[in-house]
């Protein structure tokens, strides 16, 4: 059996630099013009819309994984917050791949959605029954999302794609290829449900926080080996979310440099994260609760 020098959480860090390179690339690419990689000159071919909504998610998601690489050395407790961002990063890079996959008309919505939601955001009702609150700055809501939004008027239509996540990452696989749908599929599958249970407070959600990887173990040395485990798993999914995005970016537009290099990310993922734990050495243990600074 091959041996690791690093600890998994370790080598996934470094691997996540990496990943977070050609996500900088791309994005540079899409926002600066073209720029020469290993021979090659990368031109961004994307209509204007698809490129303008997809590049903000895609950064949005990168900050997001610069985010879980500053948490990468906590344990215990906090780590659970690192759940909500996961999900945040592997969710954009989910949409900034289905936006740059689809037509320009797709994005077009996607950008009247942002002006639509705004607006909806100070016309709107929340809470049940007796407990209900109206937020109204607009005189005459109802008259104007019939006149400036129409096409979010109606029952089902308020939302800037009527896709789910699921049926989105199958038209990435169509559209941009079953590299990329593939990769945003391992993605959802890792991250997304349990992370929905965390994010929400459910009764599974902090149960399988607390309990998850312990294998009968009550002490506090075992629950943080644990949560070394989750943050483990964290990094796996959001780097497979991230691979999936520049599968989608660089091959939409047959970047073959760049798609040559997300290939070899991807192949160190998989290696990585199919080896046994064995395999690696033991991860450093970290405060519990990071310093307090004054």
């Amino acid at each position: 059996m091959d041996t690791e020098e690093l600890p998994l959480l370790d080598a996934l860090r470094g691997l996540a630099m990496l990943q977070q390179e050609f996500l900088r690339l791309a994005l540079f690419v899409a926002s600066e013009g073209p720029v020469s990689f290993e021979g090659e000159k990368l031109t961004c071919s994307l209509g204007d819309g698809q490129r303008r909504t997809s590049t903000f998610l895609a950064m949005a998601a990168g900050q997001s994984f610069e985010t879980l690489l500053h948490m990468a050395k906590l344990r215990g407790i906090p780590v659970r917050d690192a759940y909500p961002i996961a999900r945040s990063a592997i969710e954009s890079f989910i949409n900034a791949s289905y936006l740059l996959a689809e037509s320009d008309t797709v994005a077009a919505r996607a950008i009247r959605y942002i002006d639509f939601a705004a607006w909806r955001h100070h016309n709107r009702k929340f809470g049940s029954g007796e407990f209900s609150i109206e937020v109204r700055l607009d005189p005459d809501p109802a008259a104007t999302l019939v006149k400036e939004y129409p096409e979010f008027s109606g029952k089902g239509k308020g939302l800037w794609t009527n896709l789910d996540v699921p049926s989105r990452i199958r038209r990435v696989g169509e559209l941009a290829g079953p590299r990329s749908g593939s990769r945003l599929l391992a993605a959802y599958g890792l991250i997304y449900s349990v992370s929905s249970e965390i994010i929400h407070g459910s009764p599974f959600g902090a149960s399988y926080f607390y309990s998850a990887h312990l294998k009968g173990e009550a002490t506090a040395e075992a629950f943080q080996a644990a949560t070394v485990r989750h943050l483990e798993e964290i990094f796996i999914g959001v780097l497979h979310a991230g691979c999936g995005y520049l599968a989608a970016f660089f091959g939409q537009q047959n970047m073959q440099a760049p798609l040559n290099g997300e290939e070899k990310i991807f192949a160190r993922l998989l290696e990585l994260s199919t080896k046994p734990s064995s395999a690696f050495p033991a991860s450093a243990r970290q405060a519990t609760e990071p310093q307090n600074e004054q």
